[in-house]
């Protein structure tokens, strides 16, 4: 799934996603913020630095990352999407997004 720098920190920054559970829940978060995290390279070419609360990047350098989430980690992030009570317009988009590329609901929802 190709994701921007919003949407990537909007994922990394989700309050929800679980700070404890079983060691196969918490791998896959582990795995996931691992993957939707930033390499050296993206700090430095997209200019992402923090300033004050917020944290700015160049959008003119920006460019979407295709990014592979199982089925697991997407799992576990509409769930964590789902339980939170600060979300904005900007997490709807992305959770519509995921929820998409996620295929159609299976039979037992």
């Amino acid at each position: 799934m190709k994701l921007n720098v919003l949407e990537r920190l909007l994922i990394l920054n989700l309050d929800t996603l679980p700070a404890v559970g079983n060691i196969a829940t918490l791998k896959i978060k582990q795995k996931l913020i691992t993957d939707v995290g930033f390499s050296e390279d993206e700090l430095r070419d997209y200019d992402i630095k923090p300033d004050g609360n917020r944290i700015t990047w160049d959008t003119a350098k920006e460019q979407a990352v295709e990014i592979e989430i199982g089925e697991q980690g997407v799992k576990l992030l509409l769930e964590a999407m789902e339980r939170s009570e600060s979300l904005n317009d900007a997490h709807l988009a992305m959770y519509d997004k995921i929820k998409e590329a996620s295929g159609p609901p299976s039979s037992e929802e």
